[in-house]
């Protein structure tokens, strides 16, 4: 059905959205809020559905039913993309207010890529059909090792990556969301091509196995390609949506799986055994509507035994003199939550990933502010500084930074419990603190460090108690090592108009001094900030 008037006409309508999302809605780099994402999403869908339905009553009921069918097994596909590309940015730490331009860019570049692809392929198709069924036995290799899949990702290791850094001219700072900079009359690229690159590659091995699936559903390219770049426009919208309510999806994988090695079935049985369009649709969208339940159910499940776990401790504590409050009953589990009890999990893996987001996502909020104090060479000279070595080859200085999470006494023994039972720091005894550190060092360019903390005031009037019967289990601070704490303080308060909590520095965990500000976020919100004097 794709005549060249209809292929001009889409392009065109693409080109056209593309330059009013980001010339309009998205010329000045800011963070996604959830609303906003949740809107655009929204929209998004909607102009896939009017175009589809177009499809259905302009062009008939079969290539109606085969492009809605493509568009829900990309969409379903897109979500490990998101899965994928929130490890990514993770990875390169890349500022919140730019993970939108970067996206745009890898979508310019992924509906290039995969309209070349899906060229090919018909092309290929076209000539040698038996490849239809290399194909199928492709997508069920595919839905195969699916099943269980770690993940992780190795940007350092990318072929494409390695290749960059030796061969462009690089510069080692970057220049705001731009992917090119100037430094001495020389046009260099910046530390965000690299990230840019990271995503192209990864969405090509991602289109590897979604546009065989597509192909097993409809013959034409333009449904192919149209169902891919509808699923794909909406992707960064989808990412900002779903990044912080990705962890409740733990069985989609396995929905996805099972839909990539059906389709690879249905090709390889096509001489024998006709599945028609419409019975496609029903099978794809019934296996990932069946794992997205699923998921939600064993979500609601873990949150009631957390629940009851939680009101058991609350009823002992209850009883027992040394009373402390704790995380209201029935709050909704936030990612934050989620991401604190897979400290405890038996999986090594999980662990890592829950301690890389907690850390990520404490970090990001004094990010903006820590840039502006460090412009204070004097400030800047006082931190303590941790050199890593990037995936673009160059070694990074950053301050040594580690996240404080508050959590109930239980929840801090498990943790501890789960990981090897590190030793508890030497806090001062008139102070309501309990703590030891986690510090990962496996699949990280900067290891994730995490101060867990718990209270152990009698009465439950100490710092700790009143945050959690306040907050409940969370992050409640960020902790900054400098070299001298007295100096630290005193720029911040004549220089920065920041006043510490203490007037003079504090005695701290294990020996060390310490003082304490609360610092204004880009949103205006408060986060409270610990200067740690590290012992010489």
């Amino acid at each position: 059905m794709g005549t060249w008037t209809l292929w001009i006409a889409f392009n065109a309508g693409v080109a056209l959205f593309l330059l009013l999302d980001l010339g309009l809605f998205h010329r000045r780099a800011h963070v996604i809020v959830l609303r906003e994402a949740a809107l655009e999403s929204a929209a998004w869908v909607a102009l896939s559905v009017a175009f589809g339905f177009w499809i259905y009553f302009a062009h008939g009921r079969g290539p109606g039913l085969e492009f809605f069918t493509g568009y829900v097994i990309e969409k379903s596909l897109s979500v490990d993309n998101v899965f994928i590309f929130l490890l990514i940015f993770q990875f390169f730490r890349v500022d919140p207010r730019y993970q939108h331009r970067l996206l745009f860019y890898g979508v310019l570049g992924a509906l290039i890529l995969r309209g070349a692809m899906i060229g090919v392929g018909a092309i290929l198709i076209q000539r040698f059909e038996w490849i239809l069924y290399l194909f199928g036995a492709f997508l069920l290799y595919a839905g195969f090792k699916l099943f269980g899949a770690d993940h992780s990702v190795h940007p350092e290791k990318n072929p494409v990556v390695r290749w960059a850094q030796k061969i462009l001219p690089m510069s080692q700072t970057g220049d705001g969301q731009k992917l090119f900079t100037r430094a001495n009359g020389r046009l260099l690229l910046t530390p965000l091509f690299l990230v840019v690159l990271v995503l192209e590659t990864t969405d090509f091995i991602f289109a590897l196995d979604s546009i065989p699936a597509v192909f097993g559903v409809t013959r034409d390219p333009f449904l192919v390609y149209s169902s891919n770049v509808c699923a794909i426009l909406g992707l960064r919208a989808f990412y900002f949506l779903l990044a912080g309510i990705l962890p409740y999806f733990r069985y989609l994988d396995e929905g996805l799986a099972v839909v990539l090695m059906f389709i690879g079935a249905k090709m390889l049985a096509e001489p024998w055994l006709h599945i028609s369009t419409g019975l496609s649709l029903a099978i794809v969208g019934g296996v990932i509507g069946f794992a997205v339940v699923v998921s939600i159910v064993a979500a609601k499940l873990g949150k009631r035994r957390s629940d009851d776990s939680r009101h058991k401790e609350h009823l002992a504590i209850e009883q027992s003199p040394r009373s402390v409050s704790v995380e209201p009953l029935g709050t909704k589990l936030s990612t934050v939550a989620r991401n604190i009890e897979l400290l405890a999990d038996a999986n090594a893996r999980q662990r890592i990933q829950a301690a890389e987001s907690l850390f990520f996502e404490g970090t990001a909020r004094i990010r903006t502010w820590i840039n502006e104090s460090q412009k204070d060479e004097e400030f800047r000279n006082l931190l303590v500084q941790e050199r890593f070595e990037r995936p673009y080859g160059d070694s990074l200085p950053q301050p040594r930074l580690t996240v404080g999470i508050a959590v109930s006494p239980v929840t801090f023994e498990k943790i501890r419990s789960a990981n090897g039972s590190p030793p508890l720091a030497g806090a001062p005894a008139d102070q309501d603190v309990l703590e030891f550190e986690l510090e990962f060092e496996e699949d990280s360019v900067r290891p994730p460090r995490l101060d867990i903390l718990t209270t152990r005031a009698p009465s439950g009037g100490g710092v700790i108690a009143r945050f959690l019967e306040k907050f409940g289990e969370g992050i409640q601070q960020v902790e900054i090592d400098v070299t001298d704490v007295d100096r630290a303080t005193h720029i911040l308060r004549e220089r920065f108009k920041v006043e510490p909590i203490y007037p003079a520095a504090r005695a701290g965990a294990s020996g060390t001094r310490v003082n304490f500000f609360l610092v204004a976020k880009y949103d205006g919100t408060k986060v409270l900030v610990e200067l740690v004097e590290q012992r010489k």
